[in-house]
């Protein structure tokens, strides 16, 4: 019983730390013509009924507003990297949350690709890797169980018959010293057989949890690859929503749109980045929001710019600037040895990879 002790502990410390993020939205699932199933976040315009399913954070939304006004009256930045935050924003989807930053007073946004379709790349890997393994060590409990309960079934079996044997013996010491004996087996058989069922009651409880979460992560998962709509949080936590415009086939690029609203907006950094340059990275690492870190540039490569300044896991998308205020990147991964805690080098994408995928969209 006290290695089932070990696992329950490991299946609690699972269950909370597996904890999905999800917005407030109405996702449907369908079945088309050929019995294949289907989701999205927008009602199905096709013959047939849509399952509806919620997903809540209770948050408000704000549509219409001019962020610009909102935001400069409110912080009055007296620099070009303080006003460059103004302009960043926490983007959260189906199965988590990242950056992005406005590129137009029209409300135009960048972000990362893996964070609005989180369901492919390395973290979600990662996740169902997790998700495996539990269901490993919850089947292993599930045979430790199985196996004890039919020892405890053979103790049963032993116990009769041993009462039996007691029952046919003559009066005496012999049957005294017996019954003894079976007392003894007896009460450790009900105290084993207390601790299996206690034991597998709360094992149960556990894997009914475990099942439910990843139910709801599969469930996410699928929604994700369809979703439209993303809350977007600002500076000030004001909250609101934007659609999605396009996704790079090729780059870790997604472009959205908030509808009637005027934005603070960054400019791309025209002039040459060069090796040392100072920059600043901004965006919403670890859950918080609106966090600025300071590096230099430690290399130019073909297909990335690589940074010291500190990049966290919810840095994703946010803008990696110069001191003038300018985009020179979009921050995407860590390069970082075993964990993306772990010291390393940032990699953000150079504009000019935004500016080749979005250039019809932006002025």
């Amino acid at each position: 019983m006290k290695g089932y002790r070990v696992l329950q502990q490991l299946f609690l410390g699972f269950l909370l730390a597996f904890n999905l993020s999800v917005s407030h939205t109405e996702v449907f699932k369908y079945k088309d013509s050929e019995g294949r199933w289907h989701f999205s976040d927008a009602p199905i315009k096709q013959t047939g009924q849509a399952v509806r399913r919620s997903y809540k954070d209770g948050s408000s939304v704000v549509q219409g507003n001019d962020f610009y006004a909102l935001l400069n009256n409110k912080y009055r930045p007296s620099n070009p990297v303080q006003k460059a935050t103004l302009a960043v924003v926490t983007v959260k989807s189906k199965l988590g949350s990242g950056s992005g930053f406005f590129v137009s007073d029209d409300c135009f946004l960048i972000t990362n690709k893996h964070v609005i379709r989180p369901a492919k790349g390395t973290q979600w890997d990662a996740t169902q890797a997790q998700i495996q393994k539990n269901a490993d060590t919850f089947q292993r409990a599930r045979l430790q169980i199985d196996e004890q309960r039919q020892r405890l079934n053979i103790n049963k079996e032993k116990l009769d018959q041993y009462k039996d044997y007691l029952n046919g013996l003559p009066d005496g010491v012999v049957k005294d010293t017996a019954g003894r004996e079976y007392e003894l087996n007896r009460a450790a058989y009900y105290r084993d057989l207390q601790q299996l069922t206690t034991a597998e009651k709360r094992f149960n409880n556990d894997e009914q949890q475990f099942l439910k979460q990843q139910s709801d992560f599969n469930f996410s998962s699928s929604v994700a690859q369809v979703a439209k709509s993303f809350d977007i949080i600002l500076k000030d936590n004001t909250k609101t929503s934007a659609q999605l415009v396009k996704v790079s086939a090729n780059d870790d690029l997604a472009l959205l749109k908030i509808n009637a609203c005027k934005a603070p907006y960054l400019l791309f950094e025209s002039s040459s980045i060069s090796q040392g340059q100072e920059v600043y990275a901004i965006g919403s690492p670890l859950g918080l929001r609106d966090q600025l870190t300071k590096g230099t540039v430690t290399q130019i490569a073909a297909d990335g710019i690589l940074t010291d300044a500190q990049i966290l896991p919810g840095n994703s998308g946010g803008p990696l600037i110069a001191n003038d205020g300018r985009v020179i990147g979009v921050n995407t991964i860590k390069v970082a040895q075993n964990n993306a805690l772990n010291p390393g080098f940032g990699v953000a994408i150079p504009v000019n990879k935004v500016k080749q995928n979005f250039a019809s969209y932006l002025r």
